[in-house]
C-alpha cells in the first residue's frame, strides 16, 4: 500500500493543533492577527506562567463558556456553599441560644414555684393582722413581735411569752424585751385578761394590739411559733448554743435538768428552758431572760446564712414558723441586720408584780420601772443597771432597815434579814406585819431621796418592788421591808439548788 505524503496545508494544521494542546512555556504562542485577544493580559498571571506555575486547569466544556464565565460560575457555587454553611451555623447557634433561654426560663419558673410553696406555708394570710401592722420603715428602727407558745399548761392559746424585738440596721443594734404571757391586759372584748389569751379572742392581730398598748410602739412584723414547731426549728438548725447563768430544774416544765454554763441545746431542751419558771429569785425575770437568750441564739444561727442556705432551709422551716412576711422579705430583713453581733443584743424583761383577782393570778407592770425601761428600750440603751452596780450605788451602812414578815411564810423575815446583812446592809429590827396578806415583797420608802436605797434592797433580795408611800405605813427606820408570800419561792428554789449541789 502506497502512503500519500501529507500536503503542506495539512502539516500547518497539525502544527497548530499541537501548539494548542501542549501546556508549558517551551512553545511560544503567537496570537493570530485575525482573532485579537478579548481578555486583557494580567501581568501577574504572565509572571506566574513564565515561572511554570499552574494553579488551575480550566477544562473545555460542552457549553463552550469562557474562562471568565467559568470562574464566575465557580465563584457563585463557592458563595452558595459558604452561605449554606453560614446558615447552618446560624441555625445551630439559634437553637443553642433558644435551648439556653428555655433552660433559664424553666429554672426561673421552678424557683418561683419553689418560693411560692415556701410562702404558702410560711406566710399568714390575715387581713386583720395586715391592718394592725405598721408599714416597715425603709430605714431606721423597726419593731417585730415574736409570739412564743410553749404549751406550759396555763390554759391560754398564746403567747406564753411575747418578745418585742427592736432592730436598727443603721446603728447595727438590736434589743429584745420579754413580756410575760400572764401579764394583765385589756383586750377588745372590754375585759381584763392574761396576754396569753389574746390570740384565742382575736387572733394574731389581738396579740399585736395588746403588746402595742403595753409598749406604746408600732409593730411592723409578726412571727409566731408553737412548742412543737419551736422544737423542730431548733433541731433543724442543729441545736442552739446558750450560756445559762444558773442551773435549771423545774418538774412542772419537764423531767430535764440543765446545768449552768455554756452548752448546746436540742429542740426539746430549748422548749424546757423556756417553760421553766422555778428559780431562786425573780422567777418571771429569770424566765424572761432565758427566753431572750434563746432568741439571741436563734438570731446567731439565721444571721450567718447566705441566700441559698436561707431559702433551702426555709423550705423545711416554713412548716414550723408563721409570719406576715414572705420568704424574700424575711431574708431582706435578716440581710439588713448582718452587721449586728448576737452577743451585742440587749435583753430585758418587763418589771412586774404578782396580783390575784377573782381567783386568777396576773403579772402587773410596775408602772414607774416599766416606763423607765421603755424609754431605754426605744432609745436602744441598756435596759437597766447590773444588779451589783445597783447595790454598789449606795452606802449600805448609811441607813437603817426594818424587816417584817407579811406573807405568813415561817421564818421569812429572819431569812430576808440575813440576806440583807450578808450584802452589808444594816437591819435594825425584825418582826411581823399587822396582817399576813402580802403576796409580793414590798420595799417601802417615804422620801424621794431614798429611792435608790430601796432599789438597792430589791436588787439584793432578788424579789419585790420599791414603793414610795408616806401615808399608809408607819416605821421608825429609813426603809421598811415587808416580806411577802413570794419568799416561799425563794426558799424552795434555794433548797433545790443545794440539793443538786450535794448530789
Amino acid at each position: 500500500m502506497v502512503t500519500r505524503r501529507p500536503s503542506s496545508a495539512e502539516y500547518k494544521k497539525t502544527s497548530r493543533q499541537m501548539k494548542r494542546a501542549v501546556l508549558g512555556t517551551h512553545v511560544a504562542r503567537v496570537p493570530s492577527p485575525l482573532t485579537p485577544r478579548k481578555d486583557p493580559v494580567s501581568p501577574r498571571r504572565a509572571r506566574k506562567a513564565e515561572r511554570g506555575e499552574i494553579h488551575q486547569v480550566l477544562p473545555n466544556t460542552s457549553t463552550r463558556e469562557s474562562r471568565r464565565d467559568y470562574a464566575n460560575r465557580m465563584s457563585q457555587q463557592a458563595f452558595i456553599e459558604r452561605a449554606v454553611a453560614s446558615s447552618r451555623r446560624r441555625k445551630i447557634a439559634f437553637a443553642s441560644v433558644f435551648a439556653l433561654v428555655a433552660l433559664v426560663v424553666a429554672g426561673c419558673a421552678a424557683w418561683f414555684v419553689f418560693l411560692g410553696g415556701i410562702d404558702d406555708r410560711l406566710q399568714i394570710e390575715d387581713a386583720s393582722l395586715s391592718a394592725v401592722l405598721a408599714d416597715a420603715p425603709a430605714e431606721g428602727v423597726a419593731y417585730t413581735l415574736l409570739s412564743a407558745s410553749y404549751d406550759d399548761g396555763d390554759g391560754g392559746a398564746g403567747p406564753d411569752a411575747a418578745l418585742l424585738v427592736r432592730t436598727d440596721a443603721e446603728q447595727a443594734s438590736a434589743s429584745v424585751l420579754t413580756i410575760p404571757g400572764n401579764t394583765k391586759v385589756m383586750l377588745s372584748d372590754g375585759q381584763e385578761h392574761r396576754l396569753g389569751e389574746a390570740e384565742a379572742i382575736g387572733g394574731a392581730a389581738e396579740a399585736v394590739s395588746a403588746v402595742e398598748g403595753l409598749s406604746g410602739v408600732q409593730i411592723s412584723h409578726y412571727v409566731a411559733v408553737d412548742a412543737q414547731g419551736f422544737s423542730s426549728l431548733v433541731d433543724a438548725l442543729g441545736g442552739i448554743e446558750v450560756d445559762l447563768p444558773e442551773a435549771v430544774s423545774d418538774p412542772d416544765a419537764g423531767t430535764i435538768a440543765l446545768p449552768a454554763g455554756a452548752q448546746t441545746l436540742s429542740g426539746e431542751q430549748a422548749v424546757f428552758l423556756c417553760r421553766a419558771n422555778d428559780f431562786v429569785s425573780s422567777a418571771e425575770q429569770r424566765r424572761g431572760l432565758n427566753d431572750a437568750l434563746v432568741v439571741q441564739a436563734l438570731f446567731k444561727k439565721f444571721i450567718g446564712m447566705d441566700s441559698f442556705d436561707f431559702y433551702t432551709r426555709m423550705d423545711a422551716l416554713a412548716d414550723f414558723v408563721k409570719t406576715d412576711m414572705d420568704a424574700k422579705a424575711a431574708y431582706a430583713l435578716l440581710s439588713s441586720l448582718k452587721d449586728i453581733a448576737a452577743e451585742s443584743i440587749l435583753t430585758g424583761v418587763m418589771p412586774t408584780y404578782l396580783s390575784k383577782a377573782g381567783g386568777a393570778a396576773f403579772q402587773v407592770p410596775i408602772s414607774d420601772e416599766w416606763e423607765d425601761m421603755l424609754v431605754r428600750f426605744t432609745a436602744g440603751e441598756p435596759f437597766q443597771q447590773d444588779k451589783q452596780d445597783i447595790i454598789g450605788s449606795v452606802d449600805p451602812a448609811s441607813f437603817t432597815i426594818t424587816v417584817n414578815n407579811g406573807g405568813s411564810v415561817e421564818g421569812a423575815a429572819a431569812d430576808a434579814s440575813s440576806v440583807l446583812e450578808g450584802a452589808g446592809f444594816k437591819v435594825s429590827s425584825v418582826g411581823n406585819a399587822n396582817q399576813a396578806v402580802y403576796d409580793d415583797t414590798l420595799v417601802i420608802y417615804q422620801k424621794d431621796d431614798d429611792e435608790s436605797r430601796a432599789e438597792a434592797l430589791v436588787a439584793a433580795l432578788g424579789v419585790g418592788r420599791a414603793v414610795l408611800d408616806s401615808v399608809n405605813y408607819a416605821f421608825d427606820t429609813d426603809i421598811l421591808v415587808v416580806v411577802g408570800k413570794d419568799w416561799q419561792d425563794v426558799l424552795d428554789a434555794r433548797d433545790r439548788t443545794q440539793g443538786q449541789s450535794a448530789s
